[in-house]
């Protein structure tokens, strides 16, 4: 682009001098858009919550997920142990509810199921996609199943220590709403082993972020779906905003950058994908020597609409100095979140901005403006239709106080047109 421009404006004295500025402009663009930080404050500026999990420091935390259904934050340790912030949402504070060892090497950590008992982990060690069940308080962690991603039809590969280290669940919802492409086919792919959703696993050989298809029944029963290339060269954590639809990647080599993706992907030679990247930034650097930033989690960004939370944690190693191990875990509150929170538009559904639900977030009952002698269902964060009605106008009001609290799309059709709304009971 720029010999395009030396090329119109050479000819003139005046000319070259307004090349001159033009190409310092574009200059001083790229170093500020490289240069964009996030979260929006400064690692010091955030709120260290290490002591809340242990005054005497926290080594290897490498993997968190927040849940928004519970206000629950998990933590992984990829020496083998599990860590569960609890947040109390009147003193705007977290308190320890879980601390228990597991099995392994966990390097990251999510739920498919919000309000269930159970989450899942990324075993560095193994190679494995773990499930653990375990009582309301904590007591008990339980490792109920496990799927070998060194097993066929999985072509991964053991590198030693530079494996899988992030997870993230996506439903089968938004994998429709994005248009997601199997690597694997060149098609559009929803699951089909049972679980509602797909588990995307970032790896920190080439970046890569990897998608398998789990029977949640069955060990070891899954499919391959793909692998997808990133902006870089290693990958180690995932998180899934479900309220915009924005998968956020990790990466915490040559500095630590966050990479969003829409989940649309674009085809390569050799039968390879990459995904689309709509922002990518530069992670706020933690003070003192040690910048290893593995883990991170970020609270949805609606119905709030742009003011949320987001966490990062580093992994320090236990020979590293005790003022380190106290620093691994902040909390920035607020921070500007990318998408938006109008509904998700795909082939079938239609995004329409005169429907809404309210109140949401709803603990009791619902009301949906904008429809007339509509078919409605709800579906939950795994897929599945939990509540179905006929005959719904503007006026009805839905009764939702059995519905466990989470996120949940809404789809009302009214014979013309199939509108898709998110909203939240809790």
């Amino acid at each position: 682009m720029l010999t395009h421009y030396y090329f119109i404006f050479g000819a003139s004295t005046k000319y070259n001098h307004m090349k001159r500025i033009f190409i310092l402009i574009v200059f001083l663009q790229i170093i500020t858009a490289d240069a964009q930080v996030w979260p929006s404050e400064s690692w010091s500026s955030a709120t260290n919550l290490t002591g809340v999990m242990d005054a005497a420091g926290v080594t290897e935390l490498s993997g968190l997920h927040f849940n928004p259904a519970t206000n629950r934050l998990y933590c992984v340790q990829g020496n083998g142990r599990l860590r569960v912030l609890q947040f109390n949402t009147t003193t705007n504070t977290f308190s320890q509810i879980g601390n228990k060892s597991v099995a392994g090497g966990p390097e990251g950590i999510t739920q498919a199921d919000l309000n269930a008992n159970e989450f899942y982990t990324v075993d560095e060690n193994n190679y494995e996609i773990r499930r653990y069940t375990h009582t309301s308080n904590f007591s008990t962690v339980t490792l109920s199943r496990q799927w070998d991603l060194l097993a066929a039809p999985s072509p991964m590969e053991n590198t030693g220590n530079t494996g899988p280290e992030g997870i993230a669940f996506v439903p089968d919802s938004f994998l429709t709403a994005a248009g997601f492409v199997s690597q694997q086919t060149g098609q559009l792919y929803t699951s089909v082993k049972g679980l509602g959703g797909l588990f995307f696993i970032a790896h920190q050989d080439r970046g890569y972020v990897w998608v398998f298809d789990i029977n949640p029944d069955v060990n070891d029963d899954f499919a391959f779906v793909g692998k997808y290339q990133t902006n870089r060269s290693e990958s180690c954590d995932l998180s899934f905003d479900s309220s915009t639809g924005l998968l956020y990647i990790l990466h915490n080599v040559n500095n630590n950058r966050l990479e969003v993706t829409n989940l649309s992907s674009v085809s390569l030679s050799g039968n390879e994908r990459k995904f689309v990247v709509t922002s990518e930034y530069t992670i706020a650097t933690p003070t003192g020597n040690n910048d290893n930033i593995e883990g991170f989690a970020l609270a949805p960004k609606c119905p709030v609409g742009g003011a949320v939370s987001a966490w990062l944690c580093r992994d320090v190693e236990s020979s590293e100095n005790a003022m380190l191990q106290q620093d691994v875990l902040r909390w920035f509150d607020p921070f500007a979140a990318d998408g938006t929170c109008a509904p998700l538009a795909t082939d079938n559904f239609t995004a329409n901005q005169n429907v809404f639900v309210y109140p949401n977030p709803a603990k009791t009952l619902i009301t949906i403006s904008g429809i007339d002698n509509a078919s409605v269902q709800v579906i939950n964060s795994i897929g599945q239709v939990v509540f179905k009605m006929d005959g719904v106008n503007s006026t009805t009001d839905i009764d939702i106080s059995a519905l466990p609290n989470g996120i949940y799309m809404l789809e009302a059709n009214d014979k013309k047109t199939t509108f898709r709304v998110k909203w939240i009971k809790g």
